[in-house]
């Protein structure tokens, strides 16, 4: 006899079927080490683009007494990150469709959240790695000659992200790899370098910049960049839609009820998946609420000590490398990353291994920024689709949907790369203050009334999750105001 399915109703979405949670493994040292990976793909995500190119370029032109704002984007994005995560241990539904439940309703929230899916990804991180690459070619900055050339390795650089994701076994597993390669290679070179070539008195006035609260620089007539600072705040951890990513990468890790509804599978070396439409929920026993506990201490962990040590570590490495060897006030051009200019100056201490070995350090930030930025974009909207029903157009094999926005999507950064890269950079980083504005409001509705009372968040997650909004939303006014006053000319 076929056992009966229960179900709960879960907002206004399609009810959830009740499952078993399953136990997450003792916690311990050794089980802990090798149960991580989201907080690999985050701070690969993190170092890219805060911490390579707007971080320094912020503590460059206004003074190392910013780097308050990281400090405070790292606390508020870390309680973010663990607030999509409990959502997801609970019922195994990545946080965007979940946010489908909301009233009033998927036909409302999803073109919200795919717009801002859409313009939270560029090929900017593509294209300055190109220019790391370029450098390499041409054994000096490249110059406006050199677009052609810049063009042809960012475009490589983005179809080398579509052939890395393919193969393998699940996507997140391939992208954990990377990123671990790439975090490891990147701290390790980022601390030899500092020691070798900063002088003592930075260590110290770099670190008590991320103390300095409260400070701003001023200006008048529009002299204070509020785009490149505004940037700096979303990207100083990872930034928007990227840090919901986490709850995605954790499912399809098996964490909690992710175990129940099926991952994204690699197109090469992968299998099909039966990958549910929807959630699944757990009875509310007492064995299943400390296995719960048992799911969140082992997220809460991994985010207060990899993904927070490693963003502020990462900011601190990074900015203390240029700053050391690039005057404070230098004025940075526009069209070419930070990378190439830090290898102009490391040469200048150590010759061509430098030039080398920062360019090398500068194309593994940008790229391994783009490949999971991508990836995390295209998952979302793969999310959304999949949630709708789509998989009955495609024989319920969810790489046919993956794969198919992963090329469109490939397709459109491409006719993005005659843009300014940095320019691309930046505006996606402040639609990142705006994914923080809109998202940390929703996600708090979200866990706190569609979630059952024994699941929701305490009160100190949810003032977090209101500041966070506040704090990202006086970025965003400050933003929006000076581009409204370029535009009239004021």
């Amino acid at each position: 006899m076929t056992k009966a399915v229960r179900t709960v109703p879960m907002g206004l979405g399609p009810a959830m079927e009740v499952g078993e949670l399953p136990a997450p493994p003792p916690f311990t040292f050794r089980n802990f080490m090798q149960m991580v990976g989201v907080s690999a793909i985050l701070i690969s995500i993190s170092i890219g683009s805060g911490e390579w190119l707007l971080g320094p370029r912020s503590v460059i032109q206004y003074g190392p007494a910013l780097l308050w704002i990281a400090t405070v984007a790292t606390v508020l994005q870390t309680v973010f990150n663990l607030e999509c995560q409990r959502y997801t241990l609970a019922t195994g539904e990545s946080v965007i469709p979940g946010l489908m439940r909301l009233w009033p309703g998927r036909w409302f929230w999803g073109p919200v959240w795919a717009l801002i899916c859409i313009l939270s990804v560029s090929p900017g991180w593509a294209a300055s790695s190109a220019t790391a690459l370029a450098a390499l070619h041409l054994g000096r900055l490249p110059g406006d000659a050199d677009r052609g050339l810049v063009l042809v390795y960012g475009i490589l650089a983005m179809l080398l992200v579509m052939l890395v994701v393919a193969f393998g076994t699940r996507v997140e597993r391939t992208l954990t790899r990377v990123s671990t390669i790439a975090v490891v290679f990147i701290f390790a070179s980022l601390v030899i370098l500092d020691l070798w070539l900063v002088p003592w008195e930075w260590w110290g006035r770099v670190a008590a910049g991320f103390f300095q609260f409260g400070y701003l620089p001023s200006g008048e007539g529009g002299s204070v960049n509020w785009t490149l600072i505004g940037g700096f705040a979303a990207y100083a951890a990872t930034g928007g839609v990227l840090n919901m990513a986490a709850s995605n990468w954790m499912r399809d890790r098996g964490w909690g009820m992710g175990s129940q509804v099926g991952y994204i599978p690699a197109l090469i070396g992968g299998r099909k998946v039966e990958v549910s439409t929807t959630g699944k929920i757990f009875d509310l026993t007492a064995e299943s609420l400390a296995r719960f506990r048992q799911w969140l201490r082992y997220c809460r962990w991994e985010q207060w000590t990899l993904y927070f040590g490693g963003c502020l570590l990462g900011m601190y490495l990074c900015v203390l490398l240029a700053v050391g060897l690039i005057a404070p006030g230098t004025p940075l051009p526009g069209n070419y990353d930070i990378a190439a200019i830090q290898a102009h100056a490391v040469s200048q201490f150590i010759g061509g291994l430098g030039w080398v070995w920062v360019l090398l350090i500068g194309f593994w930030v940008l790229w391994g920024t783009q490949i999971n930025a991508t990836d995390a974009v295209v998952r979302h909207l793969t999310d959304l689709l999949w949630s709708a029903g789509l998989g009955r157009w495609t024989r319920d094999d969810i790489r046919v949907v993956y794969y198919i926005i992963l090329a469109v999507v490939t397709v459109w950064l491409a006719f993005l790369f005659a843009y300014n890269p940095l320019t691309l950079v930046l505006l996606v980083a402040n639609m990142a203050g705006v994914a923080f504005v809109v998202g940390g409001l929703t996600l708090l509705w979200l866990n706190t009334r569609i979630l059952p009372p024994e699941l929701r968040p305490g009160w100190l997650s949810r003032v977090g999750l209101v500041a966070i909004s506040a704090f990202y939303a006086f970025f965003v006014y400050q933003t929006a105001v000076q581009v409204l006053r370029q535009l009239q000319g004021v």
